[in-house]
Order: structure tokens, then C-alpha cells, then sequence
């Protein structure tokens, strides 16, 4: 495995079918989720998005009153942030950086980390980045946690090879195995768009239980709030298809 795989996985092929996947009602929902959460008043939060991917969620958040810092590793995340900021006639604080080396703009009133990217480090450096996080947050300020690679939802029934519709160009065939010794999934994504194979690449997420997401979080200075398994609030169990953990700082 490529220890640091992601910093050339995001390119165009990759981004454009993730673009595809999220549609603007599912941005729109998981806007709202966020806002509502993370903000315990009406007033302009300081909120800091990592990593923020073309920044669908800043965006949103921007465009609601919010100031919102945004980092990711992926240059042409950088530029399509540009457009799409142009296009919602927001804007948002993009730092083209790694998610390891936070800004130093502290102290922000929330933060999220959203779209299975909770996962892409080892553990030690999973470890070190939730306590950078928790450095960068005031007292009672909230993180939000997305994935869909903890234990509890990814290992109860894994599904080898799998084929997911996008949209009615778009297939993408998911390859996956599972190293014991590492924790650690591996998935080969194939793009298949009108019937041509247009991009192969491959994957790897570290895989937490979400008790040690709960240890860890605890180690950092946070207190687990809710663990969900969807935006409706919806209390997180064995076989979940996501785990949304809501955390607040002491």
C-alpha cells in the first residue's frame, strides 16, 4: 500500500465521480445537519472544514452567514472550489494543505470532517490529528465525524466486489479486500461511464471500531455527544450503513 495513497488519488476522474454522487439536495441536507449540530446560536460561527474537498459544505455554510476555513491536500479540489464559489456567489477560506498540519488560526466554534475521510491515516497520526482539532476549538465548540468505514457498519456483511449506479451514466464497480493485520480496507474503484471502463485507482482506509473513535476522542479532550446512523438523528447500531459522531469539547 501506498502509505500516503491520497496524495495523488484526487484528480479529475476521482473528483467527477464524487461530484456526480452528490447531488445538491444531498449537500443542501447535510448543510443543515451541520448547521444545526455544531451551532448552539444564531450568530456567524467561525467553522473549519478538513478535509473540504471542493468545498460543497463550506459553501453552504458561507452562503447561511457562516466563516468558514476550509483545507485539502487536492489542487484541483482547489480550483473547483474557485468555480463553485464563483457559481453559489459565496466564498470560504481554502488552504490547499494537509489535514495533518491544521492553520493556525484558532479558535474556531466548530469543525467537521466529513465523507469517510476520518480514515485515511494510521492511527497514530488519526490520534494526533483529533487533538489537533480539539487545539483548535474553543471549550463546548463541537466536531462532527462522518464515515461509512467503522467496524461496526463496514465488517458485519463486506461485500467483496459490488457494483454502485451513480447516475444513469455512470457505474462504478468496488473491489475490496481486508488486511487483518493493518485494520485496513482496500478498494479498487473502476469507473465504467456509458459502457466505457474510463478510470481504475485504488483506496485505503484505516478501519475503527466506534468505541475506539469514542477512546480516542476522549484521549483528546472531547465528549462524545450522539453517535447517529443518519441525518434524521437516528441512533447509530450494529450494521449502521454510516456513523455520524457528534463530540464537544471540555
Amino acid at each position: 500500500m501506498p502509505r500516503e495513497w491520497f496524495l495523488d488519488y484526487f484528480t479529475p476522474p476521482a473528483l467527477d465521480a464524487w461530484q456526480r454522487a452528490q447531488t445538491p439536495d444531498i449537500t443542501a441536507q447535510e448543510v443543515s445537519f451541520l448547521e444545526s449540530v455544531l451551532l448552539r446560536t444564531a450568530a456567524p460561527a467561525r467553522l473549519l472544514d478538513v478535509p473540504c474537498g471542493e468545498g460543497r459544505h463550506a459553501l453552504g455554510l458561507a452562503k447561511l452567514g457562516h466563516h468558514v476555513t476550509g483545507i485539502d491536500i487536492a489542487a484541483d479540489n482547489a480550483t473547483r472550489a474557485q468555480l463553485r464559489a464563483a457559481e453559489a456567489g459565496a466564498s470560504f477560506d481554502f488552504v490547499l494543505g494537509d489535514m495533518r498540519n491544521l492553520p493556525g488560526d484558532a479558535p474556531f466554534d466548530g469543525a467537521y470532517c466529513w465523507g469517510n475521510s476520518f480514515g485515511y491515516l494510521p492511527r497514530a497520526e488519526t490520534r494526533a490529528f483529533v487533538g489537533a482539532v480539539a487545539g483548535r476549538l474553543r471549550r463546548r465548540a463541537r466536531l462532527v465525524i462522518d464515515t461509512a468505514t467503522v467496524a461496526e457498519s463496514l465488517l458485519v456483511e463486506l461485500s467483496r466486489n459490488s457494483w454502485t449506479r451513480v447516475d444513469d451514466e455512470l457505474t462504478l464497480l468496488l473491489e475490496c479486500e481486508y488486511d487483518v493485520r493493518a485494520s485496513r480496507l482496500d478498494t479498487t474503484y473502476t469507473s465504467v461511464l456509458r459502457d466505457q471502463v474510463v478510470d481504475r485507482r485504488t483506496a485505503h482506509h484505516f478501519v475503527f471500531s466506534s468505541g475506539e473513535i469514542v477512546d480516542m476522542l476522549a484521549a483528546a479532550g472531547f465528549e462524545t455527544v450522539d453517535l447517529l446512523e443518519d441525518l434524521e438523528g437516528s441512533e447509530y447500531a450494529l450494521g449502521s450503513e454510516r456513523l455520524i459522531v457528534v463530540a464537544e469539547r471540555r
